[in-house]
């Protein structure tokens, strides 16, 4: 399970954690129905908010269906949403963007040598990058709703900005501009055009938000491989990086509280508490970094060294395809990651009242 959101289940009653897994198995669901078992995959818990923002919106309640059981489920059926529904389409969608746009990411950094050689990475993107946007292109309705061919194309070029010596802002303007289509295209998709601008702005700020959590996170393996980071590019401190994240959840927040909503209890607990969840994960128990020269934090890697990628791909295997991901706490075997189980979803505290999640 990818993404940088993740409900505290702890801080969800009995019917938010209902909505919750049922858009969560909606959004699965609707991957399979439409793209296959191994679509599955790239089920990411990033597109799952806006599947909870389009219901939102709605007037009335997104149709729900009866699952049948599921081991992520312990084998129970489920009443989730109807993978036909717009809500989990345009969350099945986002995953697949998603998942494509970061293939795209990895052959363009093959290619202009911002990521460390690895010819077994060129060739699975080769494989697997024209069927991820084929698939992610599929639901036209959706696709174009979001501007999926533009956003795909846009993120092509992303390496090119990098390797421009650009700025921080202009590292991650991409990201957030294709956050801001995504979250906008949810008015859209719900018949609210009223959110709409606010929609695009959240978004474009949760875009930014998301690429500076995700540079800190792997500030130290970065800095082992010689991968490119933006905070090791623009000789940006982990300080700095978390003021931005802090300047941007507060307008994410403030802008929250202008949309027209249905219910937007779920959404604050997912995309607002979430995003203090991953301040706390990547900010909160990290001692400040100070760059003594270009791309050098002086603190040391806290991960053990990762085996060659060859000897990751089975155990990565093991842990996503059979569903492990979403029953148990994991270590992602790929990147030495510790992920909460999908349907668990609680890292921001011991499950006690010591949680910071008053969103």
């Amino acid at each position: 399970m990818f993404g940088v959101l993740s409900p505290c289940v702890t801080h969800l009653d009995s019917e938010l954690g209902a909505q919750w897994r049922a858009h969560m198995c909606g959004v699965c669901l609707s991957l399979r129905a439409d793209h296959g078992q191994l679509a599955r995959l790239t089920t990411n818990t990033d597109a799952i908010v806006v599947s909870i923002l389009v219901d939102a919106q709605q007037q009335s309640p997104s149709d729900m269906v009866t699952a049948g059981p599921c081991a992520l489920r312990g084998m129970r059926t489920a009443q989730v949403v109807a993978p036909a529904e717009l809500s989990v389409r345009l969350g099945a969608t986002t995953s697949l963007t998603l998942a494509s746009a970061k293939v795209i990411d990895v052959l363009a950094e093959q290619q202009t040598g911002l990521g460390p050689p690895s010819a077994l990475r060129s060739r699975g993107a080769r494989f697997a990058g024209p069927r991820l946007r084929d698939k992610a292109l599929a639901d036209d309705r959706v696709a174009t709703a979001i501007g999926g061919r533009a956003l795909l194309d846009e993120v092509a070029g992303q390496a090119d900005v990098e390797v421009s010596g650009a700025s921080l802002d202009e590292i991650t303007d991409g990201a957030a501009r294709a956050a801001g289509a995504v979250f906008a295209a949810t008015a859209d998709l719900a018949g609210a055009p009223g959110n709409h601008a606010a929609l695009e702005q959240i978004g474009y700020d949760f875009g930014r938000c998301a690429h500076l959590l995700d540079a800190a996170e792997d500030l130290e393996k970065d800095a082992k491989t010689g991968a490119f980071n933006p905070l090791i590019a623009t000789e940006t401190s982990l300080e700095q990086a978390a003021q931005d994240c802090r300047r941007l959840i507060s307008a994410i927040r403030a802008a929250t509280d202008t949309l027209v909503l249905r219910d937007d209890r779920l959404l604050r607990m997912l995309l607002l508490g979430g995003l203090e969840r991953a301040m706390t994960r990547v900010f909160g128990h990290r001692p400040d970094a100070v760059f003594t020269t270009p791309g050098s934090p002086t603190r040391p890697p806290n991960r053990p060294p990762l085996p060659p990628f060859y000897q990751r791909i089975l155990p990565w295997m093991g842990v996503y395809c059979t569903g492990y991901a979403c029953c148990a706490d994991h270590t992602n075997p790929c990147n030495g990651k510790r992920h909460q189980a999908g349907c668990k979803g609680c890292d921001c505290c011991d499950c006690c009242d010591c949680c910071d999640c008053d969103c």
